[in-house]
Formats: C-alpha cells, sequence, structure tokens
C-alpha cells in the first residue's frame, strides 16, 4: 500500500511539472497541465458489486467478467445485457438489426433519465453527445492521469484520448483501435497511369471519389463501377466529410445548405452515368468485374495491401479536414449516477489490460500495445492460412500501427440523426422526393429531435 501511495504521489509531481502537448480532432493544442485539477484517487477496496449495459454480452466480456471475480472474490460483476450473448463479425462488431437497436435505445434512455442505469455502459450504439450534454458520464481523465500504467509504452494514448473534449474532460473510453480503410484497385491505379500525392498518409471520401472516377475513367476494363455500394450508401459516406458542417453537436444546431443539395445531386448524376451497378447486372461468379474503390475495416484492407502481388492500395479514411476518426463502436462510460464509480473503474482497466485484450475472443484491434501483438498474431494466421501469398507479421504489424497512429479525432455523430439522413436521402434516390425537399424534411427532423 506505501509502496502504491507513493507511486500516486510521484506520478501528481510528474503531472504537475508536465509540458507535454497534444492535439485534438480540431487541431487544438492543449496541454495536459490545462485540465481541471482532480483529486487523490486512492484505489477501493475490492469489494462490492458492479453492473454492466451492453446490447450483446461478447464472449470476450463474459470471461473477463469471470476473471475479475476470481481476482476478487469478494466482487459481483454483473453484465445485463439486453440481447444476450452473440458472436461477433470478424471487426469485432456485433450483428443486430436496426429494430432491436432502436428497442435497446428506448431501453436505456429510460434507465439513464431515471437514474437507474448500470455502473458501466458500453455507448456504441448511443446517441452519445446527447448523453454528455446532460451529464450522464463521469469523466475519466482523472482516473486516466492517476493511473501510472496507462501511458504510451502501454497503450495508443491517441486513441484513448480521441473522445476528449474541449475542456480536456474524457467521458468515454475505446477499448479498441477501430477506423475506416479507403482501398483502391491497383490493375485500374496501372491501366489509368495516375499517382496519388507522394507522402499521401490519409485521404478523405471526396478526394478519393474524384481519384476512383479518374480510375473509372482511364481504363478499357469491362464491368467496371465507382464502388460496390449504390449512390445512396455512396452519398452517406461523402455526407460525413462535411458531417461537422452540417450538424453542430455541441450547439445542437443543424445546417442543411445548399452543399447538401449539390451533393445529393451530384451522387445521382454519378449514378445516372452509370458509375455504380444500378442494374445488379454484375455476376459475381462467372464474371470479370472491377471496383475503383470501397471502405473496408482496417485488418482485412492491411493484409490484402501486403501482398506481394497486392491489386489494392490502402490508406485510412479522413474528414475534408484531414481528421482521421475513431469508429466508437466498442467504447464505455461510467455512470455519473454510479455508486461505485472506483470499483467500475478498476474493472474498465482490467477491460484494457493486456490480460483480457490478449483472449483469443477479443476481436479487433485492442488499444493496449501488448494485446495488440496477440491480436496481429491471430488475425494474420487466419488470413495467411486462407491464401497461397503470405504476408509477415512484421510487415502487417507495423502497417497496422502506422495507420493508427493516424487516429486523432473521435466520431461524435448521433445514430439517431445518422439514420435520418440516411432515411432522406434514400427517399431522394428512390425518386420519392427532390434534393430540396430532403434538405427540408432533414433539417426539420433534426431541429426537432434537438428541441426534444
Amino acid at each position: 500500500m506505501k509502496k502504491r501511495l507513493l507511486a500516486i504521489i510521484v506520478l501528481l509531481i510528474i503531472l504537475v511539472g508536465c509540458t507535454g502537448k497534444m492535439q485534438n480532432g480540431n487541431g487544438d493544442i492543449m496541454s495536459i497541465s490545462d485540465q481541471n485539477d482532480v483529486k487523490e484517487y486512492i484505489p477501493p477496496k475490492m469489494e462490492g458489486e458492479i453492473s454492466i449495459s451492453t446490447m450483446n454480452e461478447d464472449e470476450y466480456l463474459t470471461i473477463a467478467a469471470q476473471k475479475f471475480m476470481s481476482k476478487y472474490p469478494n466482487v459481483k460483476v454483473i453484465i445485463n445485457s439486453y440481447m444476450g450473448t452473440e458472436d461477433e463479425d470478424d471487426t469485432g462488431v456485433s450483428k443486430v438489426d436496426s429494430m432491436a437497436v432502436e428497442n435497446y435505445r428506448n431501453h436505456l434512455n429510460t434507465k439513464i433519465m431515471t437514474g437507474k442505469v448500470e455502473d458501466i455502459i458500453f455507448t456504441g450504439l448511443l446517441p452519445v453527445q446527447k448523453y454528455i450534454n446532460i451529464g450522464a458520464f463521469e469523466d475519466l481523465s482523472k482516473f486516466i492521469n492517476l493511473t501510472p500504467e496507462i501511458n504510451s509504452d502501454n497503450y495508443f494514448m491517441n486513441v484513448l484520448e480521441a473522445p476528449k473534449d474541449e475542456n480536456g474532460k474524457i467521458h468515454t473510453l475505446p477499448i479498441r483501435c477501430a477506423l475506416s480503410i479507403v482501398s483502391f484497385n491497383k490493375q485500374l491505379v496501372t491501366d489509368s497511369n495516375k499517382k496519388m500525392d507522394d507522402g499521401m498518409t490519409k485521404i478523405s471520401f471526396e478526394k478519393a471519389a474524384e481519384f476512383a472516377q479518374q480510375l473509372v475513367d482511364n481504363t478499357n476494363r469491362k464491368n467496371t463501377f465507382l464502388s460496390l455500394e449504390e449512390g445512396a450508401h455512396f452519398f452517406n459516406r461523402a455526407f460525413n466529410d462535411y458531417r461537422n458542417e452540417f450538424i453542430d453537436m455541441g450547439n445542437k444546431k443543424a445546417n442543411i445548405t445548399d452543399q447538401y443539395v449539390t451533393l445529393l445531386n451530384h451522387v445521382k448524376d454519378l449514378e445516372e452515368k452509370g458509375y455504380f451497378d444500378t442494374e445488379n447486372s454484375i455476376d459475381f461468379y462467372n464474371m470479370e468485374y472491377y471496383f475503383a474503390f470501397g471502405i473496408d475495416f482496417d485488418m482485412q484492407a492491411a493484409f490484402y495491401s501486403l501482398l506481394p502481388d497486392t491489386y489494392v492500395y490502402a490508406m485510412p479514411l479522413s474528414d475534408a479536414n484531414g481528421n482521421v476518426y475513431l469508429n466508437p463502436n466498442s467504447d464505455i462510460g461510467i455512470s455519473s449516477t454510479s455508486k461505485n464509480k472506483e470499483l467500475a473503474w478498476e474493472f474498465v482497466k482490467f477491460l484494457l489490460s493486456d490480460e483480457v485484450q490478449s483472449l483469443p475472443s477479443f476481436y479487433g484491434l485492442g488499444v493496449n500495445k501488448k494485446g495488440l501483438d496477440a491480436s496481429v498474431e491471430r488475425i494474420l494466421k487466419m488470413y495467411n492460412d486462407g491464401n497461397n501469398e503470405k504476408v509477415s507479421k512484421e510487415a502487417y504489424k507495423s502497417l497496422l500501427e502506422k495507420w493508427i497512429m493516424e487516429i486523432n479525432a473521435y466520431d461524435t455523430s448521433d445514430p439517431i440523426i445518422t439514420d435520418f439522413v440516411w432515411e432522406e436521402s434514400k427517399k431522394f434516390f428512390d425518386g420519392k422526393q427532390s434534393a430540396e425537399e430532403a434538405a427540408r424534411i432533414l433539417q426539420a427532423k433534426i431541429d426537432k429531435y434537438f428541441n426534444e
């Protein structure tokens, strides 16, 4: 106990004298010393009960809870899963339908608003910013700053700090490093004789689409399309380039301008000119076909971009301002109404540890560096076993780490507003309303939602 107290005191001295700085997604520089003063964190007695709210009880979470209770026999961990145990896909994301998600949101909303929510909440499917604004989540930065083992030697701190707001507060923590990757078809790049800018390490969807259009326009290959996605899906990705201009989550304002209308019409024009396979003409099993680019998940994109005879060029997707966003699907928060915040933090720390993030059932890329190493080895074996050509662990890990280090921003988009955007854009592409009508209705929907 004396050693632990001494470590805390030493850490406090270091923090006071620290001049290191970090950059948030807006490009603002914040010093650690700029954050609010924090009280000394005294680890709790490891006894009591903590509860967890999650849509699905993933296997690694079940195992982690069992291990934690084995370490601390006087602690009980209760996992309240809305849909029970469910398998994840290869990206580490559980598969759920939209109706179940909506029901879960309503269920959890009632618990949050009545102050009867669990101690720990998996926030990936929630309108997180809405709940942060009403103070539903505890600020975790004070716990992080007083936990010596959470440092750049052990963790990807740019990922853990990606959710930090302009006041230096962190209300949700990522369990995984997840980001979207843009992949271009190498054969079409070769055909077109087009080149990316030297030194480019990331690209916005708009720039990627412009480059991909050049690839389609400069090849003689048949059955060549811009993307596998149809126009409505394509538009939603393009919308995200300028999401922060259209929607100000912090001030609860929407500005669905002429730029939105122009973007809708531009993608519709691409669709009408045959850049998408709107006729479903591709026989995927019996004909050659080519897509100029697509959005892939990190682990798969890294493997295929490193094959000796690779057929893709890949890099992280950014927004129009060059920010690379962390996917928030695997984030967690601690309820501000919890009576066991310190005990809940001890379990959160355990989820971040290499002991948990090295588990075979932990899918995806962990924020813990040792955990990432274990994941890389396991994932790479799966890909290498299914291919004649092989990729080395060193190259695979190095590329993934390079991509992870590009993360500098946090996706605060509200999934309910995302649904609104999809609904109105889909009606436009289905010919049920004009671009101007879509803009007007979307503006009204978001305004109403913000005022509820």
